[in-house]
């Protein structure tokens, strides 16, 4: 009995999330919450990331204090809006 309460528990712990519509966060493979606050979008790779991740990434970057770069296929971020919105036509043009 014990035994079995153990094994139940232990179910509950560590059973994985079931996916969403998002789809998984491609770093961690968790998957992406429905709460649009809870994700962000990179400009430079149009990937979007759980925000636990990129949490980590910034955090990292701030202990380091390394250039900010994208966690998922570490670009350097843009510096202005106009770089960021030419960052994300490309991608729009590429149909990714």
């Amino acid at each position: 009995c014990k035994k079995r309460a153990a094994e139940l528990r232990d179910e509950l712990l560590f059973k994985q999330p079931e996916s969403t519509h998002m789809g998984d966060c491609p770093i961690c493979c968790l998957p992406l919450s429905h709460d649009p606050q809870k994700s962000a979008l990179k400009v430079c790779c149009c990937t979007v990331i759980c925000i636990g991740c990129e949490y980590t990434n910034k955090r990292r970057e701030f202990e380091g204090k390394f250039e900010h770069k994208c966690p998922f296929c570490r670009h350097p971020g843009p510096k202005t809006h106009e770089e960021a919105e030419v960052n994300l036509m490309r991608r729009i043009e590429v149909n990714d």
